[in-house]
Formats: structure tokens, sequence, C-alpha cells
């Protein structure tokens, strides 16, 4: 059974999320000034860490690093938000927290939003990033790690897809919460499994409508299930048990592993959607422990980490 604080945070996503999706016509304003509400309650500046902003060949980015974190080593976080929302308290306050597990900087990516705009901007901004960061002096491939969640999940797998069709050599691993792999939503379930999900409804995936416009939703770019998985890292993708997108990472892994991939995929059960960004959940510093010993245990260096 899932712990008391998630009960109560998911009918805190209830009250505040899911209401939103009532309407025939999604407002990313009003969905905007929704989760700012919610970012406000996390600290401006994360304990324990620096940031710094830094423009990654014309992407804002910022760097997160703990006391004590190995400067060559990288993880590159790619937020989530239905490709139009950010929430820079609470992914700074996440970052701050993988940076310390990892002993890592994490440069966390803030990417393009639509519907100002819409696709490709995101994965274009994400690619610039990535290549961009494989450029810096003391980054090594083998030293860096990409992950991201929901819309960055998506872009987490994308970005690698891109990296490899233009040459550029592939992450040490990748981390994919929630991702959505399928973005044309027809083979999966979400119409029968939007009535667990405490967050979403299917009237949430309008959100997403400014950011694709009319691009062919089998475009890699879009649903990365599509390209070509040869040759991609080792890959963690992990979803809720309670979320529409719960059969989203077994997709990707299993032809990904038919590509010769080696992935891992997990369901936890009675969780929401994006639950490991949430640290007060206990099931979320569960999940960062694993999902670090995961990217760690794929870097050159191979560190070791007790949780």
């Amino acid at each position: 059974m899932a712990s008391y604080r998630t009960r109560a945070f998911e009918a805190l996503l209830k009250v505040g999320i899911r209401s939103a999706w009532r309407s025939d016509v999604v407002s990313v304003p009003r969905i905007r000034e929704r989760v700012a509400f919610m970012d406000a309650m996390f600290r401006k500046s994360p304990r324990g860490a620096t940031v710094t902003s830094v423009q990654a060949d014309g992407v804002p980015c910022d760097w997160i690093t703990a006391h004590g974190a190995n400067t060559g080593r990288v993880l590159m976080y790619i937020h989530g938000g239905g490709f139009s929302i950010h929430m820079p308290r609470l992914y700074a306050s996440l970052a701050a927290d993988l940076s310390a597990r990892l002993k890592a900087r994490v440069l966390l990516v803030d990417y393009r939003l639509a519907p100002e705009h819409p696709f490709p901007a995101a994965p274009d901004d994400c690619l610039a990033t990535y290549r961009w960061l494989l450029q810096q002096p003391g980054v090594e491939p083998g030293q860096v790690m990409v992950a991201g969640d929901s819309a960055g999940g998506n872009l987490t797998l994308v970005t690698m897809l891109m990296a490899k069709q233009a040459g550029l050599a592939m992450p040490a691993a990748g981390w994919a919460i929630s991702p959505g792999v399928d973005c044309d939503w027809s083979n999966s379930s979400v119409e029968e499994l939007q009535g667990i999900d405490p967050m979403f409804s299917t009237q949430a995936l309008g959100l997403m409508t400014p950011y694709f416009g009319d691009v062919d939703r089998r475009d890699f770019r879009v649903s990365p299930v599509h390209g070509d998985l040869a040759g991609l890292p080792p890959l963690l993708l992990e979803a809720g048990g309670k979320e529409m997108l719960k059969e989203h990472p077994a997709m990707f892994a299993e032809r990904a592993r038919a590509a010769g991939v080696r992935v891992e995929d997990r369901v936890w059960d009675g969780m929401p959607h994006v639950f490991q960004a949430f640290g007060f959940i206990p099931e979320a510093q569960e999940a960062r422990a694993r999902a670090c010993r995961f990217l760690a245990s794929h870097t050159r260096e191979g560190l070791a980490l007790a949780g």
C-alpha cells in the first residue's frame, strides 16, 4: 500500500491539477498558474548545493552541484510539464538531491516551451545542450548520464536518438520517468486507465496539442518508440501504477531489447505520475536511490552507491 504521504499527495493532485481538465479547452495559462502555486512550496535555492546559470549554445540551463560532487561526472536532466510548463523550484530541489546521490554535477535544461515555441523547439534545444555538454573541458561521454520525467522522459529518449543520428557519442546511461513514448496514443490504454489516475484524464492530453501541431505523431522526435533504437545506452524506464502512461515504459523496453539495448522497466505499484520528483514521498526516496545506483553503475568509474 502507498504511504500516507503519497495518499495525501494524491488528494492534493486531484484538487489542484486533475480538476483543471474538466473543461473541453485546456488553458495553458491557467495550468501554469496552478503549478506555479505548487512550485512556490519549494525553496527558491536548494539546500546543500550551488546553482550557476549558463547558456548551453544559446539554451538557458542551470548547473546544480551538491557539495563534494565530482565535476567530471554529469547528469543532464530534462524536466517534465507537457512541453508547456516548468516548475523550477521543484526541479532544482530534485537536481540537488540527485547531485548528492550521484556525486555528480546536474545540468538542468530550460528548453523552450509551447505554445510559444512548438515542436521541434524542445528536442532541438535538448540536442544542442547535449552537444554543448560533450564539448566542455573534462567531460567524457562515459561519465555523462541523461534523465528526465514525463515530457522530459520523452525528450530524454528523443535526445539520445537524435544524438545517435547526428553521430555524437552516447551517454553512459539514461533514466526515463513516466515517458510518453507513443504520442499518437493509439497503442496504449489511456482511455481505460484514466479512471485510476489522480493527476490526469484524457482531456489533459490536449495540453500537448499546441506543441505537436500537425506533425506526424510517428516521427521518432515525437514518439521515440518508432526510432532506430539499436545502439542506445543502458536504460531505466519507470512509471507509476496509478497513471495513464503506465504501459509506456514496457512498450519502449520491448522494442529496445529487440534492438539489443540493455533496458530495465518498472511500474511502481500504487504510485502516481512522476512521484519520483517529490522528495517528501518515502517511495520517491527509494526510487531515486535505485535509479542512481543504476545510472552510476554504468559510468566509466562505476561509482558504488549505498543509497
